[in-house]
């Protein structure tokens, strides 16, 4: 698989601010990451009608839609990625599924008549709770891991964030008999040089992030929809449009528990096809 000029090369040495090295790393290449909200999920770029959000740095020192693609090969080191192919018209859509599932039944219906497969990052705590949609998700969408209980991974050590991951992993395995590796985001896209790297030797290597980019007009775009926020779903929709305009290669992330996102979800999917932009699982986006 190539990766391309959006994807960010993290290598294992690589050490957040202050920490030290991990045990038998070599010198260290700090790679830098998009920006974060101080608190997370990354901000959503707002239609003209709502305040502009400033992001704030990141704290440094992720023809037939729903066709099955193989999971990208595990690189040796953390590798993050942002964006796809710029030659290929695709998108992916991801979602986070933790907190309630209300709508959720509602967006896999939705994704099933319009013959879309995207990718879910599922907590642990969430598959627990819901494994018959665990396990619909499972079944035509690619599963990916988004942590055990959404702790904030800056704040825990390497073995405490292994073992997060890795009741994450029990749990999917129970439930579905599939593994989340190599693919997982970080909660709230909360992470560093060294918790990509505990993650990356654990076996999650590649941590997927949304789109963050400048337009043609030095707007900063982004790939979350900001359906978290108390955004009307004419608003969350115009996010969406937003980064579709971006064109090839754009990652969006919505989430399965948004009412914003049930409502819009079938409007956003005909606005990103009328833009000639074929949608895609991540994994498929970057093979």
């Amino acid at each position: 698989m190539t990766w391309h000029a959006a994807v960010v090369l993290v290598l294992l040495a690589g050490c957040a601010s202050g920490g030290a090295p991990p045990a038998g790393a070599g010198p260290s290449a700090t790679a830098q990451l998009p920006p974060l909200e101080p608190t997370s999920p990354a901000a959503a770029v707002p239609i003209e009608s709502t305040p502009t959000i400033e992001l704030a740095p990141a704290r440094l020192s992720p023809t037939t839609e729903v066709a099955r693609v193989p999971r990208p090969p595990q690189p040796a080191g953390p590798v993050e990625v942002s964006r796809g192919s710029l030659e290929r018209r695709e998108l992916a859509l991801t979602f986070d599924c933790g907190g309630h599932a209300g709508p959720t039944q509602e967006i896999l219906d939705i994704l099933r008549e319009a013959n879309v497969s995207a990718t879910f990052f599922m907590i642990g705590d969430w598959v627990r709770a819901y494994p018959d949609l665990a396990r619909q998700i499972a079944a035509r969408h690619e599963f990916a891991h988004h942590s055990d209980r959404h702790p904030d991974y800056p704040a825990l050590t390497d073995e405490q964030i292994v073992a997060d991951l890795e009741a994450g992993e029990r749990a999917f395995i129970e439930v579905t008999g599939k593994t989340t590796r190599p693919l997982w985001r970080a909660p709230s896209g909360a992470r560093d040089d060294r918790v990509l790297a505990a993650a990356a030797r654990a076996g999650w290597t590649v941590h997927v992030f949304w789109t963050q980019e400048r337009n043609a007009r030095g707007e900063l775009v982004t790939g979350d929809s900001g359906d978290w926020r108390p955004f009307t779903p004419e608003q969350v929709l115009a996010n969406i449009e937003r980064a579709a305009d971006l064109g090839s290669g754009v990652i969006t992330v919505s989430h399965c528990d948004s009412e914003q996102t049930r409502l819009v979800l079938r409007p956003a999917i005909e606005a990103i096809r009328a833009r000639g932009l074929r949608i895609v699982t991540v994994s498929e986006l970057l093979r």
